[in-house]
C-alpha cells in the first residue's frame, strides 16, 4: 500500500452502486500525467460519503485531486505493450469547487467576520 495524493482529470462518468452489505460506493477513472507527460490511468473506488458527493458533481474532463491508498497495476494493452496504472482506494476528493469555497471561507475568517452581516 502506498499513501498517495494525485491530481488529474476525470475520465468518463463515475459509477455509483451499493455493496452487498448496503454500503454505497463510487468508482471512477482519472488520468494523471507522470513527470514525462505520459498519462497514467488511475482506477479509483471510494466508500466515503463526502468523496462520493464530490465525484457526483463532476463531469468527464473535470480536474480533481484524490488522496488515499494506491497499488501499482500492470496489464497488456490490445497492441501487446505493457501498460502501467494505479488502483486507488480514495479517502478524500478535492475539486476546483472545493478550493474556491476554502479560499472564500479563509477570506472571511481573515476579515474577522462572516456572511451574516
Amino acid at each position: 500500500m502506498i499513501d498517495t495524493l494525485i491530481s488529474g482529470r476525470l475520465r468518463g462518468a463515475p459509477s455509483f452502486r451499493t455493496a452487498s452489505n448496503g454500503t454505497p460506493f463510487a468508482s471512477f477513472r482519472m488520468a494523471a500525467a507522470d513527470r514525462n507527460g505520459v498519462s497514467v490511468l488511475c482506477s479509483c473506488i471510494t466508500f466515503s460519503a463526502t468523496a462520493c458527493a464530490a465525484v457526483k458533481a463532476l463531469e468527464d474532463g473535470d480536474s480533481l485531486a484524490v488522496s488515499g491508498e494506491a497499488e501499482l497495476k500492470t496489464w497488456n494493452g490490445s497492441d501487446g505493450a505493457q501498460r502501467l496504472g494505479l488502483d486507488v482506494l480514495v479517502h478524500c476528493v478535492m475539486t476546483a469547487y472545493h478550493q474556491g469555497r476554502k479560499r472564500k471561507s479563509a477570506g472571511n475568517d481573515a476579515a474577522g467576520g462572516d456572511d451574516h452581516g
